[in-house]
Formats: structure tokens, C-alpha cells, sequence
């Protein structure tokens, strides 16, 4: 009886043992892109055959209901749906479950649930401004527009990152701006004097894990500083024939100086040290420089300059020549 039945049977059991069921979706994440749209994606693993996937939602926290659909068969976007205007509103809470149908039968995610507010995402901000305060050193003033979608019931968090034009390496600084606040500007201090920055702006809904993209980039320059004093070396060469002895002088900005703090030249002035009322002075705008002194000790000072002033005095003596 066994064998008698065991021809029809066959076929019967190797057409379950066949069925596949599509992949459990899995990973499920949701964006609301303000005044746009939600978009929710997930995991929808290595279908085989033809797969549907229906998205249900419920919103106006769990009143109202409504399905969204795609398929396998619409390439990169077989794993994302979208659900628009009018049917979403701010504040509110919704549902979310992903179902995915084949030939062979459904399987239903597990239900996951959202606040919109904590999953909102704006446009980025528009910087229109990065200047330098007058009067007030090391410092630029950011201003910009804040995104036209943004929550008027929500305050919005910043993150500014800035770096030198010649560096590579950003640095970040984060700030909250009330909801009521009409006054879009920064003022990030601490900076180099005349240096460029570049500067980019992102922010999010306070309460949100979703950060906008950053804005376009903008550059800006600090404020001219005086100058800094110098540090000033010689060298000191042999005797000519008429007694005269040249000395070549070199110098630098000191550590920590700003390095494009801008130099319009530089004075000199030297004089021998027993005799101060021989007083010698001159102007250069490079170096090394060189000066042809007598063979006595002799004290010599200089100072750069720019349009806003002159550095502190920076002295060197030259000792005599018997002098070891």
C-alpha cells in the first residue's frame, strides 16, 4: 500500500520542499525629510524570484492607516518607500511594518515605531557672510540663512567646522539657536591673525539623530594684526683689509607668531656700545642684510611694520673683535 501510493506523493512533496518564502525584512529606517516626505528603507535580503513588498503605516497617532508598495523589480529602490504630503503631519507619531509577498507565500517584519520629530531632517543652512569684526582681533563673524522648511516650533542645533585654507584638517565647534532667535550669526574666535578660513554649516532639529547636509562652503580672513616682535641672529665674518668688519644679520617671527601676519618692511639702527650719540639707520624689506661695522662692540636693533603698527623692539649685541 506503501509503494502503491508513494508515485503520487512524490511530486506533492518536492513542490513544499521547493517553496521559498521571500526573506524576512530586517534593518528597518525612517527619514522625514521636512515638508517633503517619510522615507523608510530595510534590509530585504537575496530575494530569488519576484518579490512585493507593501509598507503599512498607521499615523495621527494610530488613527488613520495607509500602504505603500514597490517591488524587486524596480532596482535600487526595491528596498525604500516613500509616503507624502498631505498625509504627513508634525508632531506625530506613527507605525511601521515592512510585508514581502511572493509566489510562495508572506512574511511580515517586526513593527517598529517613530516619532517624527526625532527623525526629522531639514535642508542645510546657507552661509552668506564670513567676515572679520573690525577692532575685534582673531575673530570672523558667520552669518547665514537658516533652512525656509526648518520646525518654527523646534530650536536648531549647529555644528560650524572650520580649517586654514592650507590645512586639511577640520575643526568643529556646536551651538544651539532658539526657535525665536531672528539673529543667524557666529562669532568663532581664537583664530590666526589675517589668515583665511573656509567654512561649512550643518544642523538638525534639536531632538533629531538626523543632521542636514553641510552647506557650501565659504572662506573668510581674519583681521590684520601689528606685527610681532622679531628674533634676531648674526653672523659675524672676518676683518676686511680697511679694518671695517662685515656682519650679516638674519631673523624670523617668533613661535606662535601668526605665519601670513603681514610685514611691510622692517628699520634698523645700530651704534657702538661706548659710544650711543653714533647712531646709524637704515630700511630693508628682505634678508639677510649686511652691515659693515668697526672692530669695536656694537648694539644693534630693528622692528617691522605694517599698516597697523610696529612690532616690539628686538636687540642683539656684536661683540668686539678681541672679545672671545
Amino acid at each position: 500500500m506503501m509503494w502503491t501510493w508513494a508515485p503520487w506523493l512524490f511530486p506533492l512533496l518536492c513542490k513544499f520542499s521547493l517553496a521559498a518564502l521571500p526573506a524576512k525584512p530586517e534593518n528597518i529606517s525612517c527619514v522625514y525629510y521636512y515638508r517633503k516626505n517619510l522615507t523608510c528603507t530595510w534590509s530585504p535580503g537575496e530575494e530569488t524570484s519576484y518579490t512585493q513588498y507593501t509598507v503599512r503605516r498607521t499615523y495621527a497617532y494610530g488613527q488613520k492607516h495607509d500602504n505603500c508598495t514597490t517591488s524587486s523589480s524596480t532596482s535600487e529602490n526595491r528596498a525604500s518607500c516613500s509616503f507624502f504630503l498631505p498625509r504627513i503631519t508634525n508632531p506625530d507619531n506613527c507605525t511601521i511594518e515592512v510585508e514581502a509577498q511572493n509566489a510562495d507565500g508572506v512574511i511580515t517584519s517586526d513593527m517598529t515605531y517613530w516619532h517624527l520629530e526625532g527623525i526629522a531632517k531639514t535642508e542645510p543652512p546657507e552661509i552668506f557672510s564670513v567676515r572679520p569684526v573690525w577692532g575685534i582681533k582673531r575673530m570672523i563673524q558667520i552669518e547665514w540663512i537658516k533652512p525656509e522648511l526648518a520646525p518654527v516650533s523646534s530650536n536648531l542645533k549647529y555644528t560650524l567646522q572650520f580649517r586654514t585654507v592650507s590645512s586639511t584638517s577640520w575643526m568643529e565647534v556646536n551651538f544651539t539657536k532658539n526657535r525665536r532667535d531672528t539673529d543667524q550669526t557666529y562669532n568663532l574666535t581664537g583664530l590666526q591673525a589675517f589668515t583665511e578660513y573656509v567654512i561649512a554649516l550643518r544642523c538638525a532639529v534639536e531632538g533629531s539623530k538626523f543632521w542636514s547636509d553641510w552647506s557650501h562652503e565659504k572662506m573668510g580672513t581674519t583681521e590684520e594684526e601689528a606685527p610681532f616682535g622679531l628674533e634676531l641672529w648674526r653672523v659675524l665674518k672676518p676683518a676686511e683689509a680697511d679694518g671695517r668688519r662685515p656682519v650679516q644679520l638674519l631673523w624670523k617671527k617668533p613661535r606662535g607668531a601668526p605665519v601670513l601676519e603681514k610685514t611691510l618692511g622692517y628699520n634698523i639702527w645700530y651704534f657702538p656700545e661706548n659710544n650711543t650719540n653714533i647712531t646709524e639707520t637704515m630700511n630693508a624689506t628682505n634678508q639677510p642684510l649686511e652691515l659693515h661695522l668697526g672692530g669695536e662692540s656694537y648694539w644693534v636693533s630693528m622692528i617691522s611694520y605694517n599698516s597697523l603698527g610696529k612690532s616690539p623692539v628686538a636687540t642683539l649685541r656684536i661683540p668686539a673683535i678681541q672679545e672671545k
